[in-house]
This record gives structure tokens, C-alpha cells and sequence, in this order.
């Protein structure tokens, strides 16, 4: 069953008129308690077009507000809100929005200043919004928060789908780079993008993927391929 947050119709309004960080506290606060997100229609998404031309897929923590958003927004044939299980939503869905190059937007109101998040940030803040919740001594949280980052670089890895060979080829060029220049240590990773342009493959796409999490610099980039050479990442 479902569970819904109480919401009064004064508070809804309230939410609607407030600042975005107030918003996005609400959210991920209801969202960590009930494990629900609200969506007009799921499996097309309906998206919404920013004005920088992003499909952006709309969530909200609670229904009544997601039927005030459809309304504000003109939205006449979105259909009832449907609740959506955030664990269905993280570990499946996300991944789908990610190829698509879809990003969330965060109980938007009137379209209009609104918390837009990548798939990874996303992830982020409803596990820290859980953990917080969860009220854990302080060296559970650590371990907890420990497994949680190193499960996202694993999933970073498993979506740029390096073959071994190609995994070989990185790690060779990096070190060739890194043995006649200083790492930078710069979020641009240099060494890496020029690699993936010069293959032909959407440094768009895999930048948001995986190097953000994989490392913060060259250095670090090849360090994680250096150890993960002979893993199959599939």
C-alpha cells in the first residue's frame, strides 16, 4: 500500500509559494520517510522542456502537488499522479532517463525555479536525505555512506562499458600523458575527453556517467583503471 504523507491544503499552498530550499527539504524529507514518488504518467515520463532545452522529468513527494503543478502549468491531459517506488525508480528507471539524457526536476511549481538534478545527484540526496532519517551512530553513517560511493563509481563504470581492450588503451594513454605533464588536477580531465573524442564516442553522455565519479582528476582516473583492468565491466 502506498503511503501519503499528510499534507493540508494550507501547507500544500504554502510549499507552493516558498523558496526552493524549503521545497527541496520537503521533498526529500517526505520522500527518505514514505520511499514514494509522484508522477503523472511514469512510463512516458511527460516530460517538460526547460529553457535550455532539457527533457526534464518532473517528481513530486506528494500527489495534491503534483496535481497543482498540471494544473499551473496547463498540463490538462496528465492524468491522475501515480506513486512510484524511489528504490524501482533508482535502481531501473534512473539508468533509462540517463540514456535518454533526461534529468529530474525537483517538485517543480510553475515551471520556474525549480532544483534540476543529474541521475547521480538524484541518488545522492535521497541517500542522504535516508540517512539522516535513519539516525545512525556516526561510525554506522561513515560505513554506510562509504558503501554507497563506492557502489556509484561501480555504476558510473558499468554505464561508460569500457571493453577490456579499450579499458588497456585509457590506462596507456593516461600514462603516456601523465608521464610528460603534471596532473592538473582540474574536473575537466583533459587526458580523458581528448580520448573519447578522438573515438567517436558522446563525451556528453559519458562525462556525466562517469568521470565526475570516478576520479577528480587525470591522476586519479587512471589509478581507478589501472586496478580494475581485468574486471569485465558489464
Amino acid at each position: 500500500m502506498t503511503t501519503i504523507s499528510p499534507l493540508s491544503e494550507d501547507e500544500a499552498r504554502g510549499l507552493w509559494s516558498g523558496d526552493r530550499p524549503g521545497r527541496d527539504e520537503y521533498f526529500f524529507g517526505t520522500v527518505a520517510a514514505t520511499g514514494t514518488v509522484w508522477a503523472w504518467d511514469f512510463e512516458t515520463g511527460l516530460l517538460e522542456i526547460d529553457d535550455q532545452d532539457n527533457a526534464l522529468v518532473p517528481l513530486w513527494p506528494h500527489p495534491r502537488l503534483a496535481v497543482m503543478a498540471a494544473e499551473a502549468m496547463g498540463f490538462e491531459d496528465a492524468g491522475p499522479a501515480v506513486p512510484v517506488d524511489v528504490d524501482v525508480l533508482l535502481d531501473e528507471a534512473l539508468e533509462r532517463f540517463h540514456r535518454e539524457r533526461h534529468e529530474i526536476a525537483v517538485l517543480p511549481t510553475d515551471g520556474l525555479f525549480t532544483t534540476v538534478l543529474s541521475l547521480e545527484r538524484f541518488r545522492v540526496k535521497v541517500f542522504e536525505a535516508r540517512l539522516h532519517a535513519a539516525g545512525l551512530p556516526e561510525p554506522v553513517a561513515r560505513g554506510r555512506r562509504e558503501e554507497f560511493y563506492a557502489d556509484q563509481v561501480r555504476r558510473a563504470d558499468r554505464r561508460l562499458d569500457l571493453a577490456p581492450d579499450d579499458r588497456q588503451v585509457l590506462v596507456d594513454h593516461l600514462r603516456e600523458r601523465l608521464a610528460s605533464a603534471e596532473c592538473d588536477h582540474r574536473r575537466a580531465f583533459p587526458a580523458v575527453r581528448n580520448w573519447i573524442e578522438d573515438r567517436g564516442l558522446s563525451w556528453d553522455l559519458l562525462s556525466r556517467s562517469s568521470v565526475k565519479l570516478l576520479g577528480s582528476c587525470d591522476c586519479e582516473i587512471l589509478d581507478h583503471f589501472r586496478r580494475n583492468l581485468g574486471q569485465a565491466q558489464r
